[in-house]
């Protein structure tokens, strides 16, 4: 699906609510300036400073109610370095979409094909005592039986997974375990394909709630997907444990979009380079995604979105400087989220079209 994205920020002042109200203004300006009206809207996610003391809000504001809750929707605790305490990205189709479902379990009918976009929040009675391993499992669970409910299944249909892990540096070699187990089960090898990921820092309202994940499936038998490479600069995933392709390229029809994995500052033998220098960082992980995007025969000028994900707060004003000048035509969210190796300062996801 081809789709337009924006990311809406808040003023760095005033009451949560009052954020939300320039928040919707902001948004029905913006959509009203391409000519777009809700039911473009596809998919949103919502980057919120403080959950537990936000979402009620959030969920009752008008900007949820007539909005975001119209399709699919999800929200993580990952502070906007901005100032703002939320950013929204919005992903929209100029042709419209077809929701049905609910905000966190909705499947969209775009151009005859449909996507589906699950998001796992688990409540209190479902997590007390629970391990990131055991509610990785169930989120896996979850969806599979959604899948096969639909007549699709995890192995075929599943183009993309979000992994928010609460204190990462302690909790994601569960996740990790979990995942490796499950892709085990339904027949996803190295020799087969994974799925692209990120696996980062974030968490919802819950405390015990070690784990959050979103998942998005696509039924379109004409689909192909292209696991992307760039073998002289980062290795296969499963050479250092974890189960993840780099980067998908879906090609549907005349569409093609380009899935990038959280990427960070690493080489081909799986080391993390440049430790404790932030700046290096950031240019080799975006050397590592311009050389997966020409796997795919992209390169930057086809970018539509980019997540960054940050682990020290004080690094925001270098990285952001850096992405202004390097890429200052399209949506870039800078998050306050640890990265999954404590070593690794920076990561970054990102979509690409054509």
């Amino acid at each position: 699906m081809n789709y337009i994205s924006l990311l809406v920020s808040t003023k760095p002042e005033g009451l949560f609510h009052e954020r939300l109200d320039d928040l919707f203004l902001k948004v029905k300006a913006e959509m009203s300036r391409l000519g777009l009206q809700p039911a473009n809207l596809a998919w949103s996610r919502i980057f919120l400073s403080d959950s537990a003391n936000q979402l009620e809000l959030l969920e009752n504001h008008p900007i949820f109610v007539s909005l975001l809750s119209r399709t699919a929707f999800s929200y993580v605790e990952q502070p906007p370095l901005d100032g703002g305490k939320i950013q929204l990205l919005l992903n929209l189709v100029p042709e419209g979409v077809v929701s049905s479902g609910t905000h966190d379990k909705c499947v969209l009918q775009v151009g005859g094909k449909r996507h589906l976009w699950q998001s796992i929040r688990f409540k209190p009675a479902e997590t007390k005592g629970k391990t990131a391993y055991e509610l990785t499992r169930e989120a896996f669970r979850r969806h599979k039986e959604w899948l096969a409910g639909q007549g699709l299944t995890l192995k075929d249909n599943c183009v993309r997974t979000w992994f928010f892990v609460r204190d990462i540096d302690h909790n994601y070699h569960d996740v990790v375990v979990a995942r490796n187990d499950v892709f085990d089960e339904e027949g996803l090898t190295s020799e087969t394909h994974f799925i692209a990921s990120t696996g980062i820092g974030g968490c919802s309202e819950n405390p015990d709630a070690l784990v959050s994940v979103d998942f998005w499936s696509v039924d379109d038998a004409g689909m192909v997907q292209k696991y992307l490479q760039a073998l002289d600069y980062l290795n296969p995933t499963h050479e250092y444990g974890v189960a993840f392709e780099r980067g998908v390229m879906l090609s549907q029809g005349n569409a093609r979009n380009i899935l990038i994995s959280g990427t960070a500052s690493i080489d081909k033998q799986g080391n993390c380079l440049y430790v404790g220098d932030v700046y290096k960082q950031t240019e080799r992980l975006f050397l590592n995604i311009g050389k997966l995007l020409a796997d795919g025969g992209m390169d930057f000028s086809n970018v539509r979105n980019m997540i960054v994900y940050l682990r020290d707060v004080s690094d925001y004003n270098l990285v952001k400087e850096y992405l202004d000048t390097r890429f200052p035509d399209f949506p870039k969210a800078i998050l306050l989220a640890p990265v999954c190796r404590p070593h690794w300062l920076i990561e970054v996801e990102c979509v690409a079209s054509c």
